[in-house]
């Protein structure tokens, strides 16, 4: 059967969802769907159709290629993805899902958001289907898609990030390039300094970061500044984003788009297409970068994450898991596509996507790792010892909370100031205090 793909849910649907995404909010409004133990994976596949939401685009991310393998394994369950953007996923799936009508049966889940969605409601406990079945993924992942000791979603991705620098750049201005060496590696005032000076010497941009403005990217500075994740205490419900290390991480960050180093109003979904295009002297960014880099005509290489200076290392992990409804109306159906994308083999999400994250499925890592855009040239080989050293020292997961989702959303408005020119002090007392309000429904 043919992938029944929609490439985008429409502007107005949008709308619609949104303006009726409220009944979940809070511990209160939770969506109450079965216990997980009314359903088992089958031995045979079922007669099907299944709806599943992800971020993805279905064309340029290969979603599209995904579905039609996985219906040309299991051709009586027929797979419709939506694409739904990726600041609007949340709130679509809180109308969605709390509309209690089983649609979508299964969607993206971004692992920090587990125990929120678990709390809510909207998470089938996989516990007894699947709690077996995992040794064959990346503990941390497994980890980070669990919550309370109960397993909520599948993992299946993971991700650290890499130190790209444009060679032709770096050697115009006669700068030497940031090492893949855990003893040398640059900390991240020098490679402000350096990114200023290459920009003096012709570059149109020092240096990018793969997302600004998201916690994901950014979190790495203040951990790195001893400043923690963002909260502490009992089930992480104390925000702590106000203490010196995070003052000044973000003071660091503000300079950073003040001094001219890094370019106002370019996008995390332009910054890929901005670093290839061969004007930027160096960006943080993920792995996912490496295929890309490969295929273009970019003299690049790759190196460690920046340190902060007397710090500690540290680069963000963790990814992408998929969910299902606890509404579903197919579950085992849901089922079957969630263990094919996750666990089967090599995972057949990670070897139908040319552009895949990291894969969470062990053996599909290796095979990653293995693969031409990682071996074929220098700068991959860097890139591959780079995830693989991150991977294993120096990963920091998002902070695990039932407010991850009010979190994510206040400090990324607080980060979006910051680079604007507000003063970040200010910028994150405000953030600490409308975390404080936030988190009262949790306690």
């Amino acid at each position: 059967m043919s992938a029944r793909t929609v490439r985008a849910v429409g502007a107005l649907a949008v709308g619609a969802l949104l303006l009726s995404g409220c009944g979940g909010s809070g511990q209160d409004g939770a969506a109450q769907g079965s216990t997980g133990d009314d359903w088992t994976i089958p031995s045979s596949d079922p007669e099907a159709s299944i709806t599943v939401v992800g971020h993805l685009d279905p064309v340029e991310e290969q979603l599209n290629d995904v579905v039609a393998a996985f219906e040309a394994e299991h051709p009586s369950i027929d797979v419709t993805y939506q694409q739904v953007p990726f600041d609007d996923l949340n709130s679509v799936l809180d109308s969605r899902i709390t509309a209690k009508t089983g649609d979508p049966d299964v969607f993206w889940v971004d692992q920090p958001r587990v125990s929120a969605l678990a709390t809510r409601g909207y998470l089938e406990n996989l516990t007894s289907q699947f709690g077996d079945l995992t040794d064959g993924l990346q503990a941390s992942t497994v980890e980070n898609s669990s919550y309370d000791g109960e397993l909520w979603s599948l993992p299946i991705a993971d991700s650290t990030q890499i130190l790209y620098y444009n060679k032709t750049l770096l050697a115009q201005a006669g700068l030497t390039p940031p090492s893949t060496d855990p003893d040398q590696r640059i900390t991240w005032q020098q490679l402000k300094e350096d990114a200023a000076a290459a920009k003096a010497a012709g570059a149109t941009y020092g240096l990018l970061l793969g997302q600004p403005d998201r916690y994901y990217q950014l979190e790495p500075l203040p951990v790195s500044a001893g400043g923690g994740v963002g909260a502490e205490g009992e089930d992480n419900l104390t925000p702590a984003v106000d203490d010196e290390g995070w003052v000044e991480a973000m003071t660091y960050y503000g300079s950073l788009y003040a001094d001219g180093v890094s370019p106002r109003g370019i996008t995390s979904e332009q910054t890929d297409a901005t670093f290839l295009q061969g004007g930027t002297a160096y960006m943080v960014q993920g792995n996912w970068l490496v295929p890309q880099l490969a295929d273009s005509d970019v003299d690049w290489g790759a190196a460690l994450n920046p340190v902060w200076e007397g710090g500690e290392p540290a680069t963000p992990n963790g990814s992408w898991s998929v969910g299902m409804n606890p509404f579903s109306k197919n579950k085992e159906a849901a089922a079957v596509f969630m263990k094919w994308l996750a666990i089967d083999g090599e995972s057949g999400y990670a070897t139908n996507r040319s552009f895949s994250e990291l894969p969470a499925n062990t053996a599909g890592l290796q095979s990653y790792l293995t693969s031409e855009a990682f071996t074929s040239s220098e700068a991959g080989q860097q890139a591959a010892d780079v995830v693989e050293y991150e991977s294993t020292n120096t990963g920091v997961g998002r902070v695990a909370t039932v407010g991850y989702v009010e979190f994510e959303d206040i400090m990324g408005r607080a980060f979006s100031d910051i680079a604007n020119g507000s003063d970040p002090a200010e910028s994150l007392e405000s953030a600490q205090s409308q975390l404080e309000t936030a988190w009262q429904q949790y306690r």
